[in-house]
């Protein structure tokens, strides 16, 4: 990027205070408003509400693909929209999120369980997606002006436990309240309420302190994308972090189906697999200090470990009766909540240390969206599986039978296993390393 360009980018930077008070804002903004995001592609409660509308498994793993096909949207919102319309671009996208979700819910109410429900719903959640994605562009831009270099880990490893915390308590609740088999309008209240949180979030989103207005030139992107190509650093850590989150992403979603699979109930279901975010708050606080201290690289060797052998013990779940398949999956879930979101922290470290002084906003859409194709294409492709004919596949080895769920997982412990040949190839990114520069 030339000197012109990059000088005419410079602004003022945000004082201490002011820094303070943002994150201070996010955390508040992320308590309140992360849920709707999380229901609908992370949580058992989207997918089972599709198969209790009469949907197939491949329909019930959409709404998690969708996720990752939406965040598409970010490259062309980051080339038109101006840096300095940002934070506004983004509060009314998340805003009017709130509508498809609504139309979903009376369609659910009105119609009810009919395939042409289930389109209506599916298509709801892509449109809300979209706007939530869309919005989202602008959100870690809005964070790197407030978060200071040295306290990434620690900042990012507090706020994710904070709003694991409430989602995990909205999500036990949510469970409890839609009880063994849930009756559709339950699945609408819980939705209901969600939606209504992703409203109370925009006041604390629009006190959070921005200099997003002080850019002055806003589309540079061929200039963006060709400094970006000219990073080995950047197109390393691209492919191989899409790689983790494609093979990780078979351990996420495609549970939910798993447990169905081994007559859960919709509450055990929805608790059992709720655990993960448990998991996810006890390692983050710990995790964000160990990584400034060790670096992302040992972070992401223990990940691809870890999760490697929960894909072998999940495999093995299905071989147990059910008075010990329920607390064991528990156990797995916490742990694999845990490793998945020690990974997501030590991936924003990495993009942050990378992120160059310009360009910041094109660079993180290119990144956000790298690290969720990975986790969209696994719950899709699982879903096509399940709905073929090799759905009924199995093989006896003694008293274990693997069949076509014990084949999926198994998979993706082996390939997470040979992934990590990658690693000696990616940056080792700790506290003090210096931001845009190979280390």
């Amino acid at each position: 990027m030339s000197s012109e360009a990059l000088s005419s980018r410079q602004d003022i930077g945000l004082t201490q205070a002011q820094q303070t008070r943002g994150m201070r804002l996010a955390f508040m903004s992320q308590v309140a408003g992360v849920h709707l995001q999380l229901f609908i592609g992370a949580s058992a409660i989207c997918p089972l509400f599709i198969i209790k509308l009469g949907g197939s498994d491949l329909q019930a793993m959409l709404p998690a693909s969708i996720v990752g096909l939406m965040i598409l949207v970010q490259i062309p919102v980051s080339v038109f929209i101006k840096p300095a319309q940002g934070k506004r671009f983004l509060q009314t996208c998340w805003t009017l999120s709130a509508l498809p979700v609504g139309v979903a819910l009376l369609a659910a109410l009105w119609i009810g369980a009919r395939p042409l429900t289930v389109w209506i719903v599916l298509v709801s959640l892509f449109f809300s997606q979209l706007l939530l994605f869309a919005g989202s562009t602008f959100w870690y831009p809005l964070l790197h002006d407030v978060v200071p270099t040295r306290q990434l880990g620690r900042f990012f490893g507090n706020l994710r436990a904070i709003w694991s915390v409430a989602y995990f308590g909205l999500s036990v609740l949510a469970g409890i309240f839609l009880g063994q088999d849930a009756a559709v309008w339950k699945f609408v209240v819980v939705f209901g309420v969600v939606t209504a949180l992703q409203l109370v979030r925009q006041p604390f989103v629009a006190r959070i302190p921005d200099r997003l207005k002080t850019a002055m030139v806003a589309n540079a992107w061929r200039e963006d994308i060709a400094y970006f190509l000219k990073r080995k650093d950047i197109l390393i850590f691209s492919g191989y972090f899409m790689l983790l989150m494609f093979l990780a992403g078979f351990l996420t979603q495609p549970l939910v189906l798993y447990m169905r699979h081994l007559g859960f109930s919709t509450r055990d279901n929805t608790l059992i697999y709720a655990a993960s975010v448990l998991g996810s708050v006890l390692a983050l606080v710990l995790a964000g200090r160990i990584m400034d201290r060790i670096g992302t690289r040992r972070v992401f060797w223990g990940v691809h470990v870890v999760l490697s052998g929960l894909a072998l013990l999940i495999a093995l779940v299905g071989s147990l009766p059910m008075a010990y398949a329920k607390p064991c999956m528990t156990v797995l879930q916490i742990v694999a909540g845990a490793t998945l979101a020690v990974a997501g922290l030590a991936n924003t470290a990495q993009i942050f240390h990378m992120a160059p002084a310009s360009a910041k906003i094109m660079f993180m859409s290119i990144m956000v969206v790298v690290s969720m194709m990975g986790c969209a294409l696994s719950p899709f492709l699982a879903g096509l599986i399940l709905d073929s004919p090799w759905q009924t596949l199995s093989v006896d080895v003694g008293p274990v039978t693997f069949g076509i769920y014990q084949g999926l997982f198994l998979g993706a412990g082996l390939g997470l296993l040979l992934a990590m040949i990658l690693l000696p190839f990616i940056q080792n990114v700790r506290a003090g390393s210096q931001p845009g520069y190979e280390i």
